[in-house]
This record gives structure tokens, C-alpha cells and sequence, in this order.
């Protein structure tokens, strides 16, 4: 993945529990992709396989998995009042999702389930192979820190 931090090289259950902290007391839309670290977006033709999580309204994550580059997705609301928690949908919502996508508020499923991807699915040999970005969401009005002179 370009522009990607590699995941600290740890086991897999490793690798859990960091996405699991990682996950923790984030803001509303915040992005965590993780991927092959040697993939290029510019090979279109190559299959990658990749996860995205986004950070949704009350805690709930959302999980998509898939074998070709996932995009940002420009949601009109981040609220999950009408999700369906804890069940995985293959109806093809989301173009770029080919594996499927899953919403639920349980962090170590999110996590044990996108490590599950790599390690039983793909068949990557370790964790030193992925790289993972994250993409905070953009503020329209900054916080107005107490020490900001105008």
C-alpha cells in the first residue's frame, strides 16, 4: 500500500491486539486500511487483497473486505441506527467490496476477523507483509484551543 506504516512485526494474535488498541476512542469516519506493503495502485491488472474498517456513529466499525483496492466511501451519514450488527452481507452494496462487509460495536471481532482474512484466507506468512494507513477524518471547523490568540 503507498503511503502506508508497516505493522509492527508481531504474531498474529500480536497483530490483534493492535488492531484492537488501534481501534479504541477514535473519531467518527476515521479510515484504517491494511493491505499488502508492497502494493502499488498503479498495477490495476493485479489482484490485492485488502481490508478496510471505518469508524461509524455509536460505536459501531464497519469491516469491508475485498480483492481489489478499496476506495474511499463518501457516506451522506455515519449513524448505524438501521444496521444490522454482527451478521456478514454479501448483497454487493459497495462496488469495490468483493468479499463482503460486515457492521458491529465488538472490536475483537472487527479485528479477529480482518486478521483472519490475511493469515487463513490469503495464506500471508506474517504480519512483515502487510502495511496498514490510516486517513483521520477532516474537520470544517477546528477546535478552538484556549491559547489561540485572534
Amino acid at each position: 500500500m503507498v503511503d502506508s506504516t508497516e505493522v509492527p512485526e508481531v504474531s498474529w494474535a500480536g497483530m490483534v491486539e493492535w488492531l484492537t488498541g488501534s481501534l479504541v476512542d477514535q473519531p467518527v469516519a476515521l479510515i484504517v486500511e491494511i493491505g499488502p506493503n508492497s502494493y502499488v495502485s498503479e498495477d490495476d491488472d493485479e489482484e490485492v487483497v485488502c481490508a478496510q474498517i471505518q469508524i461509524l456513529a455509536d460505536g459501531v466499525l464497519m469491516l469491508r473486505r475485498s480483492r481489489v483496492e478499496l476506495g474511499h466511501l463518501l457516506l451522506a451519514d455515519y449513524s448505524a441506527e438501521h444496521l444490522t450488527l454482527d451478521r456478514w452481507h454479501f448483497d454487493g452494496h459497495f462496488e469495490d467490496c468483493t468479499d463482503g462487509y460486515l457492521f458491529s460495536r465488538d472490536v475483537n471481532l472487527i479485528a479477529n476477523t480482518c486478521v483472519a482474512w490475511f493469515r487463513d484466507n490469503w495464506g500471508t506468512r506474517s504480519t512483515s507483509e502487510l502495511g496498514c494507513s490510516y486517513r483521520f477524518p477532516d474537520e470544517l471547523i477546528p477546535s478552538i484551543d484556549a491559547d489561540d490568540v485572534f
